[in-house]
């Protein structure tokens, strides 16, 4: 028994609980899973404006990315939403939200002139809600 005792010991992880608020410094305008914890269940998008909006990854149908300047996501959700993410350097964006890697996604606060050109940046975040069609009547 004293070997089982000692194998626990050895092998003894990370704290199961986290703060998920914590920052990368301020240089990343999301906040991704780190190496050894689980996906969240949800994302939250954070807007300029102070609201916060949280999404399961669940209904995520589709992220689309034309460039490295915009992500599309549409969701299965009723009524159907599309969230679109303009910016600058997002393809690794793109990435983990398809990969249901991110915790949260914010604007970058357009009061901060000095961020260099090479730094990702999510310069707005549109929600837009699509009405229910009425055609089963």
């Amino acid at each position: 028994m004293a070997n089982v005792t000692s194998a626990f010991d050895e092998n003894r992880g990370a704290p199961v609980f986290r703060c998920i608020d914590g920052d990368d410094g301020g240089s990343l305008p999301w906040q991704a899973v780190r190496d050894g914890q689980l996906p969240p269940m949800m994302f939250q998008v954070r807007l300029s404006d102070g609201t916060y909006e949280s999404f399961p990854f669940g209904d995520i149908r589709r992220v689309r990315c034309r460039d490295a300047g915009a992500i599309q996501m549409e969701t299965f959700s009723s009524p159907r939403t599309q969230i679109l993410i303009e910016g600058r350097h997002l393809r690794d964006l793109a990435s983990l939200l398809s990969a249901g890697m991110v915790r949260w996604i914010a604007e970058t606060d357009s009061r901060e002139v000095d961020r260099p050109e090479e730094l990702p940046t999510i310069t707005s975040i549109a929600i837009e809600l699509f009405p229910v069609s009425q055609t089963n009547q």
